[in-house]
């Protein structure tokens, strides 16, 4: 396999494969690397090479996807293969990153947890449940939030003063209210307790 290259814009170098664009990587790596002033590969080093180029353009964009918000592990891989890297590459990227630690997935749960905490006022339940479906490990998860201030009946009247007491005056609102509570993952027993505080009677809405 011929390997050649064109320079591109913003130190870019774009690699081609018997005359066909494969790759994009940066120069400073390109220029580093084994494969620089190379310009033939046999069918053994194809592989190889294929592998070290592609890692380091899915490292590169999972840079650039860090640079605005960081990303969780599973988070990040899903991300690169979407944008249309291989899952192999991917990984070798998200295992060059965390040594860098550019991915800290303790970071990363530590920092949502406490933004669905006091944004969404989410409940400690909720916000472990959405850390585990952004891919954090459930341990990862549980450890994050168990930092947080739990104390749930308080954080529930705090939020209905805030947000729903205006629903409360008819049968209607307070079942909205409640499935508010419930989605942001508040137990029953807890949202009851809190309700009670505001005289409202809770038995018939235990079906909500």
């Amino acid at each position: 396999m011929k390997i050649s290259v064109n320079i591109g814009k913003q130190n870019k170098i774009h690699i081609l494969c018997d005359g066909e664009y494969k790759f994009t990587v940066d120069a400073e790596y390109w220029y580093g690397s084994p494969y620089h002033g190379i310009e033939l590969i046999n069918d053994e080093e194809q592989a190889a090479f294929f592998d070290a180029v592609g890692s380091r353009c899915a490292f590169i964009a999972g840079l650039r996807l860090l640079s605005y918000r960081d990303h969780s592990e599973k988070e990040l891989v899903t991300k690169l293969v979407q944008k249309g890297h291989k899952k192999e590459y991917a990984l070798n990227a998200v295992d060059r990153l965390k040594e860098f630690r550019y991915i800290d997935d303790e970071r990363v749960a530590e920092i949502y947890a406490k933004d669905l905490f006091e944004r969404k006022g989410m409940s400690i339940n909720g916000i472990v449940s959405e850390l585990c479906r952004k891919g954090i490990s459930r341990e990862i998860a549980l450890e994050a939030a168990g930092k947080l201030d739990n104390e749930p009946i308080l954080r529930i009247i705090d939020l209905i003063r805030k947000k729903y007491f205006r629903y409360l005056d008819d049968e209607k609102g307070v079942r909205k209210t409640v499935a508010a509570l419930q989605r942001l993952g508040y137990r029953w027993s807890d949202i009851q307790s809190a309700l009670r505080q505001y005289e409202v009677e809770t038995e018939e809405f235990s079906d909500v």
